[in-house]
């Protein structure tokens, strides 16, 4: 089985991370795509940022699909969410299945910052979704073969695909829900809903 996993803060999940994780699914005929809240995330401040269990709850809103995964491997955790670890923990409850790990082009950028980088490269295959001009992709091949020595002309241990983006940051939502402003098109309808029953993000 071919398994994606998609990870982040999801604080809040929105149309961005869904349309990733759908992209994939397409290029690479995912079989599934594990999404995971992180329960700390270590490569962003943690501001304003809700329960796990509140970011669980909206991940199944907003992720319908049904190639799509909710789990709270790392939200349960007693340790910080480092990926190489929730890996760790995968590979023993699929032995025998292919993982896909996708990120976009930002954490890409600094993915030999990240904790025992080469670890999760023999892991998994990495995924990293590209601005939709060859100047964007250039520039990831560029870092994979300089930074991580990994030619993507040669290796398909790094997939880069460019596709067109969807302009959304969750830092954004959580300032629009905050001045009271809409995000109609930005998250998902029922979504939305849990957020303004919970109050989230006002303060």
């Amino acid at each position: 089985m071919k398994i994606g996993i998609l990870g982040g803060t999801f604080n809040p999940p929105h149309k961005g991370h869904v349309k990733l994780g759908l992209d994939f699914k397409k290029k690479l005929s995912l079989d599934k795509v594990v999404v995971i809240p992180a329960k700390i995330p270590t490569h962003k401040k943690a501001k304003d940022l809700v329960s796990g269990e509140d970011r669980l709850k909206m991940c199944s809103l907003a992720f319908k699909d049904p190639v799509f995964e909710i789990s709270d491997i790392e939200t349960k955790s007693d340790r910080e969410s480092y990926t190489v670890y929730t890996l760790e923990e995968l590979k023993k409850m699929y032995p025998e299945d292919e993982f896909y790990l996708i990120i976009g082009s930002d954490m890409f950028l600094i993915f030999d910052k990240w904790y025992r980088y080469k670890d999760i490269l023999s892991m998994c295959t990495v995924c990293v979704e590209a601005r939709e001009n060859d100047e964007s992709s250039d520039e990831l091949k560029r870092f994979a073969k300089k930074t991580l020595g990994i030619d993507t002309k040669k290796s398909d241990k790094i997939i880069i695909n460019p596709v067109k983006p969807f302009p959304v940051s969750s830092t954004e939502i959580r300032q629009r829900i905050k001045d009271k402003k809409g995000v109609k098109r930005l998250v998902d309808s029922d979504e939305l809903e849990y957020i303004k029953i919970r109050g989230l993000y006002l303060d």
